[in-house]
């Protein structure tokens, strides 16, 4: 996984969705920059792909990473009482926990990028699982990540997409759905595998984890498609989609069958989990 893809991903996924009015309210002319930021990043993709995901992020930062930071300080330090945008939820912070561990461990076991150390942790070895009946390397795989650009990119948009869902399902349903969908996608990959659709792969990360949640948002919403916002919600999680879809694509090293058996097996999910009760001062944007 390349930092450079990595950082014209997010410049182009978060623009894409400010143009779209994902998140509101919005600043004054925050939809113009974002659509100078998509134009600059598509530039760059074409004239200097290297060093694209660079020079993505620097005018990406400049023109919405640092206002909405400025904004939000101005709005905390009028009113102590308001609700940032980004916001952590218990089950979204214990499993950011938990990942950090199951890092920290791979750093004192070896290493991150050290091939030994993750087999030996439990990287999903398809050939283990086929061959060896190492089932437990379903779930593990999900813990495991690497290197810090990887581990840190996962949980980020952990955070940005699993507090809001957390809170509407509750916490319960959350980590079901999570985990449910992560061990989803690793038996995609097997299967795949099986099958001989796939070649023998050695995957770690919470990727799958994450696209399930986007999956369970999408079944979720369908089925209260009526609720206010519902279809707008919609709409950003199909640009995600196809962002993240495009990603792959461009991107080595990178598990398109992983991302879309999360979010397949996150989706039916998000058709059968009932929404849990909020007070109205507790309901919060996706």
């Amino acid at each position: 996984m390349e930092l450079n893809h990595i950082l014209l991903f997010t410049a182009i996924a978060t623009s894409a969705l400010v143009v779209l009015q994902a998140f509101q309210p919005q600043s004054p002319g925050a939809r113009a920059r974002a659509a100078v930021v998509l134009i600059a990043s598509a530039l760059a993709w074409l004239l200097a792909r290297p060093i694209a995901g660079w020079l993505s992020a620097i005018v990406w930062c400049a023109l919405l990473v640092v206002p909405a930071f400025l904004r939000n300080r101005a709005w905390a330090t009028r009113s102590p009482y308001r609700q940032s945008a980004i916001s952590v939820s218990p089950v979204v912070l214990a499993l950011i926990i938990v990942n950090i561990a199951v890092f920290i461990l791979e750093l004192l076991a070896g290493g991150s990028t050290n091939p030994m150390t993750l087999h030996r942790l439990g990287e999903l070895d398809t050939s283990s699982v086929i061959f060896r009946h190492q089932y437990w390397r379903l779930l593990a795989a999900l813990f495991l990540h690497y290197g810090p650009i990887h581990i840190f990119f996962n949980l980020f948009a952990l955070l940005l997409l699993g507090p809001a869902l957390e809170r509407q399902i509750g916490g319960f349903l959350f980590a079901v759905c999570y985990l449910v969908s992560g061990i989803g996608s690793s038996i995609a990959v097997v299967l795949l595998t099986k099958l001989r659709l796939l070649e023998p792969v050695q995957l770690v990360g919470a990727s799958g984890c994450i696209m399930g949640v986007v999956g369970t948002w999408t079944g979720f919403l369908l089925r209260h498609r009526h609720a206010p916002l519902a279809r707008q919600r919609l709409r950003n999680i199909f640009v995600i989609v196809l962002l993240q879809l495009a990603f792959d694509v461009v991107t080595p090293r990178v598990s398109m069958s992983a991302h879309l058996g999360g979010l397949f097996t996150g989706f039916l999910l998000g058709l059968l989990v009932q929404t849990k009760p909020v007070p109205s001062t507790a309901r919060s944007r996706f």
